[in-house]
């Protein structure tokens, strides 16, 4: 199933869009991984451009956040709604994160378990695992 997917900054956004992206996240990272909500909800968001991945009823079901003012990039918050998990969404997520990467450099700190999908999209891993947030994670870049 494909996403209908945008790129917004945080002012774009509207208040229903902001509520949904980070109702997704809480839920996929607070309530599903255990997240503690203090780390999830990090005062970052009017920083980013916001991903928005809706289906086609228009649930957001999919997200991720991109700091476009650093060097380089950095990718975070990839989500995608636990009823829709193992359907390729992250994959056309991420696909269209590269897209607006472009060619500028990027990096992320991915959990552990994702490195050989996030490897098949061009992504390699430049540290050794590493705690954060309780859940393991290795430093990936996008070059």
């Amino acid at each position: 199933m494909s996403l209908s997917l945008v790129a917004l900054p945080f002012e774009s956004l509207t208040t229903r869009e902001i509520y949904d992206v980070l109702a997704l996240r809480d839920l996929v990272f607070v309530v599903g991984q255990g997240v503690i909500a203090e780390a999830e909800a990090d005062g970052r968001d009017p920083e980013c451009t916001h991903v928005i991945g809706r289906e086609e009823a228009g649930r957001i079901v999919a997200t991720a956040r991109l700091f476009f003012g650093v060097d380089p990039a950095h990718v975070g918050r990839v989500a995608v709604h636990p009823e829709r998990q193992g359907e390729g969404l992250g994959t056309e997520l991420m696909r269209f994160v590269a897209t607006l990467l472009g060619d500028r450099r990027a990096e992320m700190s991915a959990q552990a378990h994702l490195i050989r999908w996030y490897g098949r999209l061009g992504w390699r891993a430049l540290s050794d695992v590493y705690d954060e947030v309780g859940i393991p994670h290795v430093r990936m870049v996008r070059p």
